[in-house]
């Protein structure tokens, strides 16, 4: 209903300006219900999604070729109509209007007449930034590195990375939840004697990587060791705990690669391999 009223009130301006240049009722009133049956009815809406991160929203707003009246109409902030001026060549939608947070989803309805369509101008702001900051972190029960975040304003994969064998290593993702609040997370892992490293991130829509500061944990256990011959393994290798593995050739490759306390290498051909665990590595001898 609401719609309709404005939509006549356009067609009026019309209407008003063509009944006093012109003295022939009879052409005027065909004039009115041709103008009622082509712009009264039909109208459009454009939907935008996204996740407020302090950012307004820049539109580009086409004049109808048919007066002084814009392209849209009216505007809804998660259902809420936004009461500003957008009868212009180009406005802002100020999202704070309707109360979001930092982080919340929003959704933006634009409508507008039938046959044109707004612009957005800046696109990228419907778009997740990678915002969150870990603000605890702990190992826990069964070897489950918990983290909690804070301030994520989107919904990103975290990535956790390990630093073992001299390089960083990807040791899981988790999906994000995003949102102002407090979120906590947890992945496994098979800390060592010594000093561990870890790392988080994540990556933004324009591929750019969030790196969380390095996790150290320093552990007191008693070290994995090898516990069969490996001057001539056939079939697998045994380990007294489970741990991290790679199974490494003379060329740098890895070919096995997990976690476990045993380790199948009854595909490997013959020869002389080395074999990462822990934060060190042995060489042995496949026959």
């Amino acid at each position: 209903m609401e719609k309709d009223i404005k939509q006549i009130k356009f067609v009026n301006k019309i209407v008003n300006k063509i009944c006093n240049s012109m003295k022939n009722k009879t052409l005027t009133f065909g004039i009115i219900l041709i103008l009622f049956v082509s712009t009264g009815i039909k109208a459009d809406e454009m939907v935008l999604k996204g996740i407020y991160q302090g950012k307004d929203l820049y539109i580009i707003n086409p004049m109808l070729d048919m007066g002084e009246e814009y392209c849209a109409y009216e505007v809804l902030i998660n259902k809420i109509e936004f009461d500003d001026i957008i009868n212009s060549s180009a406005f802002r939608i100020s999202l704070d209007y309707a109360g979001l947070e930092f982080g919340q989803e929003y959704e933006v309805i634009i409508k507008h007449h039938e046959n044109c369509t707004p612009k957005l101008v800046n696109p990228e702001v419907l778009k997740p930034l990678s915002t969150y900051s870990v603000i605890n972190y702990e190992i826990g029960y069964n070897n489950m590195m918990n983290f909690t975040t804070q301030n994520e304003s989107g919904k990103l994969t975290f990535y956790i990375e390990e630093f073992r064998w001299n390089k960083w290593i990807l040791r899981g993702s988790i999906p994000g939840e995003g949102g102002p609040d407090n979120r906590t997370y947890s992945q496994k892992i098979y800390p060592y004697n010594g000093e561990n490293m870890f790392r988080i991130y994540q990556i933004d829509h324009l591929n750019r990587k969030f790196y969380s500061d390095t996790i150290v944990f320093n552990i007191d256990k008693e070290a994995v060791k090898v516990t069969c011959p490996l001057n001539k393994v056939k079939k697998e290798i045994s380990l007294s705990s489970i741990t991290y593995y790679a199974v490494i050739n003379k060329y740098g490759e890895e070919l096995i690669t997990g976690s476990g306390n045993l380790i199948d290498i009854s595909d490997l051909k013959k020869g002389e391999y080395f074999l990462n665990f822990e934060d060190e590595y042995v060489v042995f001898k496949k026959r």
